[in-house]
């Protein structure tokens, strides 16, 4: 006869404990996956392999055409999505989306790597647009202004925000790094400058 220790028995309690974890798990997935359709499920790998072709459009519409007619919104779809939007230049979809995968799945997401790091270079691309957009903005506002330097001899570079080097989305999905043009990586540029610039007028290495 088999004499059981108090060892014996909480390791049987604990792996009875983790049998019970490890089927109501699957059985909440199981019950999740009965209300995705199957075609719509087929449609957004179909959408995968658009986007892993490089054919981001079709694969754009094919997401959307999901999310319009899905019930119970998948964390996968928010990856797809919002990876894809990078793409194709929405980066503020591509963030939100990203962001809601992450908020979704967490760190344990089998997506969450790579969800930041195109979250990432959405954030950086959408900073870099937006900035573009509102120096334009501001330099046709002010070419009939004339400004004071206010006793100033130097002010922070516009362009790179006196960090001296300017970050741009490469065609490889990499970051490119470059010497400020407008302040030759100083950080700052003189009172003439700063007019020039917000006149619109200030070249690189003017």
């Amino acid at each position: 006869m088999k004499i059981y220790t108090r060892t014996d028995y909480f390791t049987w309690v604990l792996g009875s404990i983790l049998l019970l974890i490890t089927g109501f798990a699957g059985s909440n997935q199981a019950i999740a996956q009965e209300n995705i359709s199957p075609s719509l499920m087929i449609m957004m790998e179909e959408g995968v392999s658009m986007m892993d072709a490089g054919d981001y459009e079709a694969a754009d519409r094919k997401f959307k055409r999901v999310l319009r007619n899905m019930e119970v919104l998948p964390a996968d779809i928010c990856y797809y999505f919002g990876k894809n939007s990078y793409f194709l230049d929405e980066y503020k979809q591509s963030i939100n989306w990203l962001n809601k995968y992450i908020e979704l799945k967490g760190t344990k997401g089998r997506f969450f790597d790579e969800s930041v790091k195109y979250l990432e270079r959405s954030e950086m691309a959408f900073r870099l647009e937006s900035e573009k957009n509102s120096t334009t903005v501001f330099s046709e506002l002010s070419k009939s202004n004339d400004f004071d330097c206010g006793g100033k001899s130097l002010f922070q570079c516009p362009i790179c925000k006196g960090a001296g080097v300017l970050l741009k989305p490469g065609k490889m999905n990499n970051i490119l790094y470059q010497t400020c043009p407008y302040c030759d990586g100083e950080g700052h540029i003189s009172c003439d400058e700063y007019k020039k610039y917000l006149k619109g007028e200030l070249n690189a290495n003017d």
